[in-house]
């Protein structure tokens, strides 16, 4: 199966986390323990990009998705998988779907949870001591059984955010502004409970 243009254009990032991830299992990542299984099974769905850059949807979609694998929570379904449902169910965007969509792209995945998201921001903005990277993302999370959005929450950060008086602090790379903004993003990501969630959770 050909892999997502995402996923081939980051196939060295990509590598790394599988390196870190995954087991000998092709299509998922392991959990940490304590973490959800099999109802931890997620797939990561494609960003909306909504950022005026045809590029970044590509880019912060595999930004995410490494964040997801890190985060040890969840068994991530392989995205080459994710792209050939999308096809085959003409799923242009995630941005807009259907009950019937969720539920079809769930069942044909084999996951309890579909990560949906939207990338609003993406680029720089105007301070008084030069430009700064800003970037706003929205995460969302699908029930597979339900169609429902169970999980949602948006964070739009700024070079600026964290500067102090003195400009310590002041973040000038896009990209590292991005990967925090997304891990706050993930670590208030909450999963409602199920009947086979591990002990512990």
């Amino acid at each position: 199966m050909t892999a997502p243009r995402w996923v081939r254009r980051g196939a060295p990032a990509l590598a790394a986390v599988a390196l870190l991830t995954s087991g000998c299992a092709a299509n998922s990542t392991h959990a940490r323990p304590g973490a959800i299984s099999p109802s931890g099974t997620i797939a990561m769905l494609p960003l909306e990009n909504l950022s005026g850059r045809a590029e970044n949807g590509d880019r912060f979609t595999r930004l995410v998705w490494s964040a997801v694998g890190r985060s040890g929570r969840f068994q991530l379904v392989d995205p080459g998988e994710v792209d050939a449902v999308l096809v085959e169910l003409r799923i242009r965007s995630a941005g807009s779907l259907t009950r019937e969509q969720v539920l079809k792209a769930a069942g044909r995945l084999h996951a309890r949870w579909l990560l949906a998201g939207t990338l609003l921001e993406c680029g720089t903005v105007h301070a008084p001591d030069g430009d700064v990277p800003s970037f706003t993302l929205t995460l969302r999370l699908l029930d597979g059984e339900s169609g429902r959005v169970v999980w949602t929450d948006l964070r739009a950060r700024s070079g600026e955010d964290h500067e102090t008086v003195f400009g310590w602090g002041r973040e000038s790379s896009l990209e590292r502004l991005a990967e925090a903004t997304t891990q706050d993003l993930l670590k208030n990501l909450r999963v409602p409970a199920t009947p086979d969630t591990l002990e512990g959770r």
